[in-house]
């Protein structure tokens, strides 16, 4: 009995016996493996939590152990570290002119440790780099405050804006002073 190797393109897919039956080309790994090749698949695309990564294996059908044991060997080799998560997440959304509050929330439904969540914040933002912040954010909506005639309307519109994304109200006091 002559196996024939089939390929599509560049990939072999499958061997075909003479009997015209398709069987695997490679046996089944174990789950584990498995578990933490999905995983490095995941981290290749960009940055994860640890609870994000082990809730996105356990939605593939991975058993605790491979998941623990995947999670586990990521971290050991570099590829997942929460803390440097943390700090990437906390400068982007910051660039993206979100203030401390917004920040704290994003990074608790990444479900992140609440004593790492205070380590990023405690080395965020000074109160003069989040009122420059602010008041970038605040630009985006120029053209409406322009547009608005009443100035107690106006200040009314940033301050809902500015506090919708996550800045404290002295620092939201702070910036529409000057509106």
């Amino acid at each position: 009995m002559s196996v024939k190797r089939l390929s599509f393109g560049t990939k072999s897919a499958a061997k075909m016996n003479d009997d015209n039956r398709f069987r695997p080309a490679v046996a089944r790994r174990p789950a584990q493996s498995e578990a933490l090749q999905s995983a490095f698949r995941i981290l290749a695309r960009r940055d994860h939590t640890t609870g994000e990564l082990a809730l996105k294996l356990r939605r593939k059908g991975y058993d605790p152990t491979s998941v623990d044991s995947a999670v586990e060997r990521c971290r050991d080799l570099g590829y997942l570290d929460d803390a440097r998560t943390a700090r990437m997440m906390a400068d982007h959304l910051v660039a993206r002119g979100y203030g401390p509050l917004r920040i704290r929330q994003a990074l608790g439904q990444k479900g992140l440790e609440e004593a790492l969540v205070e380590q990023v914040m405690a080395a965020g933002q000074s109160e003069d780099d989040q009122v420059r912040t602010a008041q970038k954010a605040l630009k985006k909506k120029a053209s409406r405050l322009r547009r608005e005639s009443d100035p107690w309307k106006r200040r009314q519109i940033a301050y809902r804006f500015l506090a919708g994304r996550g800045f404290p109200s002295a620092i939201v006091n702070r910036v529409i002073a000057d509106i």
